[in-house]
């Protein structure tokens, strides 16, 4: 199995097979992290937010750790600390101030994959189990981090409404712009998602 001949490798090599798309690198970093998560977790407390939200958030942190990891700038477990802690006030700072929605949320950006291959999302759905979701809600994040850093402010404020869920018209009006510009920012953020999925991040998750 090849998750048993991985146990015994360096975390840092880990790492490496997890960015070259080996899952189960990926599952084993989880596996051997999720103490931690919980640690960190379990330092911050809000009453709105129930503690498997937080842990949920702190595995998106450290997902990210793992796709994000640079050799030689710091120690994986240092930078996958800062990664969940990070992550987990992020989620917690968005609950408290309930303002705009934000893709840790993984149903808040459904509509964005409509017009991608299907074979490019399967892999969403194939699995139902915590990894998957937790995986999919990062996906989201990323994607959602690589879109509003190619967008100026007027096409994300049409992005952000288009997520909303408002029509066409109802962000021609809101906006101030005409029918062209708001199907043109909804094709160039589609446009964005395709080539993130297709360059980088499916690599990195698929076998």
């Amino acid at each position: 199995m090849i998750k048993y001949a991985l146990r015994n490798k360096p975390i840092e090599k880990l790492v490496e097979l997890a960015q070259s798309g080996l899952n189960d690198a990926v599952d084993l970093i989880i596996e051997k992290y999720y103490p931690m998560v919980v640690r960190i977790a379990s330092q911050f407390y809000a009453p709105w937010a129930e503690f498997d939200d937080i842990v949920q958030n702190g595995l998106i942190g450290l997902i990210k750790a793992i796709y994000y990891f640079e050799e030689n700038k710091s120690s994986f477990s240092t930078f996958a600390w800062r990664s969940i802690e990070s992550e987990i006030k992020t989620f917690i700072t968005y609950q408290n101030r309930k303002k705009n929605k934000m893709l840790s949320d993984s149903t808040s950006m459904d509509s964005v994959f409509d017009d991608v291959d299907d074979e490019q999302i399967d892999y969403f759905v194939a699995d139902e189990n915590t990894s998957t979701n937790v995986v999919k809600k990062t996906i989201l994040s990323i994607v959602h981090e690589e879109i509003l850093e190619k967008l100026n402010e007027e096409e994300t404020q049409i992005f952000e409404l288009w997520l909303d869920g408002y029509s066409y018209k109802e962000i021609e009006e809101m906006v101030g712009v005409n029918f062209k510009k708001v199907d043109n920012t909804v094709q160039k953020v589609k446009k964005i998602v395709r080539s993130k999925l297709s360059a980088s991040i499916l690599p990195f998750l698929e076998g």
